[in-house]
């Protein structure tokens, strides 16, 4: 695989996990599960978090990745 190839493919997991964490989030809003005390923690603690950092990372990651590559560089 060369560095493009493993690039993309990275992404496209990111992408899909991305969804799979909203799916979660969706289904606490939209279901009965929201009154299971269990469900609602998991949900709050690790996916909606999750799920925000994974956003912020397929939005802004080209940009951060070129910030640290500069900054290791100098």
């Amino acid at each position: 695989m060369t560095g493009q190839q493993t690039r993309a493919w990275r992404r496209s997991t990111h992408r899909l996990v991305h969804l799979l964490l909203a799916a979660v989030l969706g289904t606490f809003v939209y279901s009965p599960f929201t009154a299971d005390p269990t469900f609602r923690l998991v949900v709050q603690v690790i996916a909606f978090p999750a799920l925000v950092l994974s956003g912020l990372l397929l939005w802004r990651g080209p940009a951060l990745r070129r910030w640290l590559r500069t900054r290791r560089a100098a």
